[in-house]
């Protein structure tokens, strides 16, 4: 349960590489590439606050299950989650860039660090805005830093930076209609590790276009991860509060790299 709630509260967290990209849009030679980049972000969700409530399946080789999540965001700011099963509460979580606090019910437990440390616990690297834009439906890197490729496939858009590294490889794919992202891949090979995020369907939200079912899978050497969400409702720019006090008498979890 532990590993369950943990994955669940925090969405996995994932989102492989460490590669920082300074602001080089200049860099984007082929023009078609720098329009398909430009339409995309025209055609992207846009939000100051977020909240949400979502169904989340979760599966490995040992483990099913699936949890009900009320999810919270103020945009670049904190992301809150509170995972139960049947109204029974079992964990909460809050994110910020600095900081990942979570404790869990059952087994009165909680954590309180930071992503590097939490990063080096899992294996690659993540941080809160890359988070923040799987969730919406965004590409993990920003598109108008660098120097990206595109190529047709499958009657999609492939988006790849024109020198893909042996130890970090990006995919992305938009449909050619909204521009909407159907598929991102983040893969380090040498490591055995990779991150595939289907939006397999999308909804309206006052005018804008957001995710309704994603997929995630997480393959990291033989151990396979897979995560459902369903979006079930979403209200936009509303006044949210993000209430978290880990409680007392709970045991710490100390992880260990």
């Amino acid at each position: 349960m532990r590993k369950l709630a943990l994955l669940a509260s925090m969405l996995l967290l994932i989102a492989c590489g460490s590669t920082k990209r300074t602001k080089t849009t200049a860099e984007v030679e082929d023009i078609a590439t720098a329009r398909l980049i430009a339409n995309y972000y025209n055609n992207s969700f846009d939000f100051t606050t977020l909240a949400a409530r979502m169904k989340l399946r979760y599966k490995d080789k040992k483990n099913s299950q699936s949890v009900t999540v009320s999810l919270r965001m103020e945009k670049d700011k904190t992301i809150w989650m509170s995972a139960s099963i049947l109204g029974i509460s079992l964990a909460k979580a809050k994110i910020t860039p600095e900081r990942v606090s979570y404790y869990e019910k059952i087994t009165r437990s909680y954590f309180d660090g930071d992503f590097e440390f939490l990063s080096e616990y899992v294996g690659v690297q993540m941080d809160f805005e890359q988070l923040q834009r799987l969730l919406i439906g965004q590409t993990v890197y920003d598109l108008r830093e660098g120097s990206y490729r595109t190529e047709q496939r499958n009657n999609q858009y492939q988006i790849t930076p024109r020198k893909q590294l042996e130890i970090l490889q990006l995919f992305f794919f938009l449909e050619p209609e909204q521009f909407l992202l159907r598929k991102q891949r983040v893969t380090q090979p040498q490591e055995g590790l990779s991150l595939d995020v289907d939006y397999t369907a999308y909804q309206e939200v006052e005018g804008m276009t957001f995710p309704k079912d994603i997929h995630i899978e997480v393959l990291k050497k033989e151990d396979r991860s897979m995560i459902d969400i369903e979006y079930r409702s979403i209200d936009r720019n509303q006044t949210l509060r993000f209430p978290f006090k880990i409680p007392s008498g709970y045991k710490e979890i100390r992880l260990k790299p």
